[in-house]
């Protein structure tokens, strides 16, 4: 029945989009008199469609919940022993529920510009429904023709379950935001489009496709690192970025924004760059639309975050060059209107060092796409998979454009709009870069005396003047314009510095956000520095083990368990642990004893728990390390121990428990200043959004500035 209804719906869906696109097409082509009337009609078409797949969301949503196993994508990812909150996780964790996902999230950003811009943005208007309402129906088309999460499953009393790495909070969080952001650029993409098909050029649709490309950008900024913290924590690995060609497929649409972002503001101010913004725009959408190929398209073997070959691939990329052509053409056929009214007049201003900014993103994200696709194109012509880019290859290029991206942060907020003259350059700079070269030379003189000049601290060194350079002049700044306020109307310095971010969030709250990125940076080169070893701890050896700073005191075995038999148990360790059967006797005695809890909790899984004592500068530190045995679906996951403070982590994984001579083999991490990477991030949402906030009132008045 359900599968009957759900299936009913998504088509219902697709039918009412596609009436509505041909009401409004009909409406624009033949511009009748009832011109206004048709267009309501059709909008109100696709906002039911909108609706229709928000219901089929919440319809999956309950067979999840309720354990109906009468759905063969339910069966699937779920099942009885899934906890209740990874329940609501499965229904995207599997390629048609994420589909329903990314179509829900898509009718929510449908119906929020319907109703917002219906009246405001008249001009343009249908055409950007016509766009928008094209993508939208692809997708719905693409979930009820190839992937429908309703197709029926008869007799299935219990599901497989959801993966065991996919069982984590983050992961309730992570995709939905994720997807959010990528649709994001949906609104901006249909608007800019429209705009240039209608011949329209307001500066307000510019103000609106700068303020959706932030929120876009923040969201897809949040989701990016909240996946690296997943990784961190769950994939046991040691680190939070791999350069996975998924991951990468979201950075390539976050570097590009980011250039837009920038370059926006020389549109706003000068009326300048508008070619590039327009082409920039473009991009950002298609590399979305890429992403989603790369994701489901099964080119891609070895990303833990890809979904299995399917034939729907295929289809994402038709969509892809649909729109990177239906691109190119509008743009070329309006290129003339797209002719800047000024010119850059000199290096030395800011709109330079943003079109700088703009070449540096652009040619990151160039980068990574050939290191996607290169292995791939590779495969096809030589029937050989060679990687000319490997980890190592992405982080001496990543550490290259940190160079270039710190000295551009640094200097172009700083230059004046058309042109700086050397004096006032000689007095914006010559303290920073004084200050720079001197904790550069510190560095290098620290490094000579106490460890050795090795390329890797020598960059670390011109890392260290960088951030210097950069921090001085937003510092300088908000120390500044706070002193000048304070002194001027004796205000209170915290009121002060609220009351100079109102008067200009674009600009303070850039600030902010670099700021975090400083802070992240911070972090990504303790990364360089990390260590990692294997360790077998024995409860019988009289020697101390020392890791780093910490000394093992001692440990202590035990095994939490539901209602799984003790049999069953110990048949599962001897055979992952290949434990001969002639030792079953003895293996089973020594497991028994410590078989001493039991936790509800662990409904779908038993785990092995060491428990770690450290002496860490003389407190004592108690982390359990786990290894889980999954039951649906039958795997083993490793759950790791962390000790985290502001400069290093200890980050430890259990590899074996030996039952028979007590002793246990672990492999540690020492992971220098990952902290700073998560404080930064949060730094940088603050910023994002101070800047997404629009207007502020500033001497009586409402007024926006891109100074």
């Amino acid at each position: 029945m359900i599968s009957i209804f759900g299936t009913s719906l998504n088509f219902l869906s697709l039918l009412f989009c596609l009436i509505g696109l041909s009401i409004i097409a009909f409406a624009k082509i033949n511009n009748t008199r009832n011109r206004l009337v048709y267009i309501k009609a059709g909008t109100n078409a696709i906002l039911s469609s909108c609706i229709i797949i928000i219901i089929c969301f919440l319809a999956l949503l309950i067979e999840f919940l309720s354990d109906s196993f009468d759905l063969k994508f339910v069966a699937n990812t779920s099942s009885t022993s899934t906890p209740l909150i990874y329940k609501i996780g499965a229904l995207w964790a599997g390629s048609a529920g994420s589909l329903l996902l990314w179509n829900t999230i898509v009718s929510i950003y449908f119906m929020y510009f319907i109703l917002k811009f219906k009246t405001r943005l008249q001009e343009i208007y249908p055409t950007t429904i016509l766009i928008m309402g094209f993508i939208y129906a692809c997708f719905v088309g693409f979930l009820y023709f190839l992937q429908n999460p309703f197709e029926p499953v008869f007799g299935i009393v219990d599901g497989r379950g959801t993966g065991p790495n996919l069982q984590h909070i983050l992961m309730l969080i992570h995709p939905p935001l994720l997807y959010t952001g990528y649709i994001g650029f949906l609104i901006p993409f249909s608007m800019t489009l429209a705009a240039l098909i209608e011949g329209k050029d307001k500066k307000d649709y510019v103000s609106i496709n700068r303020s959706h490309v932030l929120f876009a950008w923040l969201v897809l900024t949040v989701a990016i690192i909240l996946g690296g913290r997943w990784a961190y924590l769950e994939l046991g690995w040691g680190g939070y970025w791999a350069w996975d060609p998924v991951e990468n497929a979201s950075l390539m649409p976050w570097l590009v924004s980011t250039a837009y972002l920038h370059s926006i503001l020389v549109e706003q101010r000068r009326g300048m760059l508008k070619l590039w913004n327009v082409i920039l725009v473009s991009i950002i959408y298609c590399l979305t639309i890429l992403g989603v190929y790369l994701v489901r398209g099964g080119l891609i073997k070895e990303s833990v975050h890809s979904f299995a070959e399917s034939e729907i691939g295929g289809w994402f990329l038709a969509l892809f060059f649909v729109l990177f052509v239906f691109s190119f053409l509008t743009i070329l056929i309006r290129f003339k209107s797209l002719k800047p009214r000024e010119k850059i007049e000199s290096f030395s201003s800011r709109e330079s060092g943003f079109l700088y900014n703009n070449v540096l993103f652009v040619g990151i994200m160039i980068f990574i796409l050939f290191a996607i696709f290169q292995p791939i194109f590779s495969s096809i012509i030589f029937d050989r998979n060679i990687k000319l880019v490997n980890q190592s290859g992405y982080n001496q290029i990543a550490a290259l454009f940190g160079y270039f991206l710190l000295a551009l942060m640094g200097v172009a907020p700083f230059l004046g709009w058309k042109k700086t003259n050397r004096s006032e350059l000689k007095r914006i700079f010559k303290v920073p870069i004084a200050l720079s070269l001197f904790t550069g030379l510190t560095s290098v003189l620290f490094f000579w005396i106490f460890s050795h000049l090795s390329l890797m601290n020598f960059s670390v060194c011109v890392y260290v003047s960088l951030i210097t350079f950069v921090s001085y002049g937003i510092f300088d700044e908000f120390i500044r314009v706070i002193y000048k306020r304070v002194k001027k109307r004796n205000e209170n310095p915290l009121i002060a510095f609220w009351s100079i971010i109102k008067t200009n969030q674009s600009r303070y709250g850039g600030y902010i956000v670099h700021l975090g990125f400083l802070m992240m940076i911070i972090g990504f080169i303790g990364r360089g520095y990390e260590s990692k070893a294997d360790y077998e701890i024995n409860a019988k050896s009289s020697e101390d083990l020392i890791i780093d700073d910490y000394t093992v005191v001692s440990f202590n075995n035990f095994i939490e368990k539901s209602d799984i038999p003790n049999d069953l148990l110990i048949d599962e360790l001897m055979s992952r642990n290949e434990i001969p059967a002639a030792l079953r006797s003895e293996y089973e005695q020594s497991v028994l004893e410590i078989i001493n809890r039991v936790d509800s909790g662990r409904t779908n899984h038993f785990a092995e728990i060491a428990e770690i004592r450290f002496n860490y500068k003389g407190e004592i530190i108690n982390l359990p390390v786990e290894k889980r045995f999954y039951y649906s679906p039958n795997e083993i996951t490793k759950e790791i121990a962390l000790d985290s403070n502001i400069i290093k982590d200890l980050y430890i994984i259990l590899n074996r428990v030996d039952y028979l001579s007590n002793s246990i083999q672990i492999t540690v991490w020492i992971n220098y200043l990952v902290n700073w990477v998560w404080i930064g991030a949060v730094i940088i949402l603050i910023g994002g959004i101070v800047s997404l906030y629009p207007f502020a009132s500033y001497g009586g008045k409402l007024r926006r500035n891109y100074d």
